[in-house]
């Protein structure tokens, strides 16, 4: 199954009307090919995307734990450890990164390159032992403008960091805005002025919750990202989530610019 947070995102805008790029590295074997037809069925741009002559295209092996709870085993290195970015980087609104792309230094200059070019900051901290610790997390917070992170995340970015476990005290160290996931029991989402919304759980028939984070963080950024009404951009995020859930796989099952919920 193809799948992975960043094709999710890049999907799920491409389906809100969003010119959405991958950068990205697959392998010369068949996944990076069903990656690269997934992206383009979507409307996902992949000029950007890579191919590595010689490392494997990235997989990932999904345990459910207990009901619709979920692990993963991420093997290293692959093909997304040693992405190049482009030469020029293309004018953009938004880079949206996770603390993975920081585990393997060729990649993590790739980034820090791309991060100097501008745009809107956006973070999901996506912990996936072992692949993180306190430095690549302190990295992650500090460069983003919009960071989000699930409840059960939260206490170990605070003990890794040093700080309490309140998603106000990350503000100190960059974001403007940082937004807490509850699962079913839905989000909170908090402005470093101060201001703070709260969005309830909805309730749905979940069949999966693969990806569910990445269709609420598409929703967030397109609520957040043209104003900063953070009250539209949370209901808009778990619109988003639970028209995910009740599908099997993190992809939306609808037409690009035709997505099934109120504007």
């Amino acid at each position: 199954m193809v799948a992975g947070a960043p094709l999710h995102i890049a999907a799920h805008l491409a389906s809100f009307g969003w010119e959405a790029d991958a950068v990205a590295r697959v392998g010369d074997d068949p996944d990076g090919r069903a990656i690269r037809a997934r992206l383009e069925r979507h409307g996902v741009g992949t000029s950007l995307l890579e191919v590595d002559p010689a490392l494997p295209t990235g997989t990932a092996a999904v345990t459910f734990d207990r009901g619709s709870a979920h692990s993963f085993t991420l093997p290293h290195p692959t093909a997304w450890d040693a992405v190049e970015g482009p030469a020029v980087v293309p004018a953009h609104d938004v880079l949206y990164f996770g603390t993975l792309p920081l585990r393997d230094p060729r990649s993590r200059a790739t980034l820090t390159r791309l991060l100097a070019a501008g745009g809107r900051r956006v973070v999901d901290a996506n912990l996936r032992p072992p692949d993180y610790d306190a430095e690549r997390v302190g990295f992650a917070v500090a460069h983003a403008d919009i960071f989000k992170a699930s409840e059960e995340e939260l206490p170990e970015i605070a003990r890794l960091l040093g700080v309490p476990a309140d998603p106000r005290a990350l503000f100190v160290l960059g974001p403007e805005w940082v937004c807490i996931t509850r699962g079913a029991a839905g989000a909170e989402l908090h402005h470093r002025d101060g201001q703070s919304w709260d969005e309830p759980g909805a309730a749905v028939r979940v069949v999966d919750t693969v990806g569910a984070g990445d269709a609420f963080l598409a929703g967030l950024i397109d609520g957040l990202v043209p104003g900063s009404d953070g009250g539209r951009a949370l209901r808009r995020a778990s619109q988003a989530a639970s028209a995910i859930v009740g599908q099997r796989g993190g992809f939306p099952e609808w037409e690009p610019g035709r997505h099934p919920f109120p504007s």
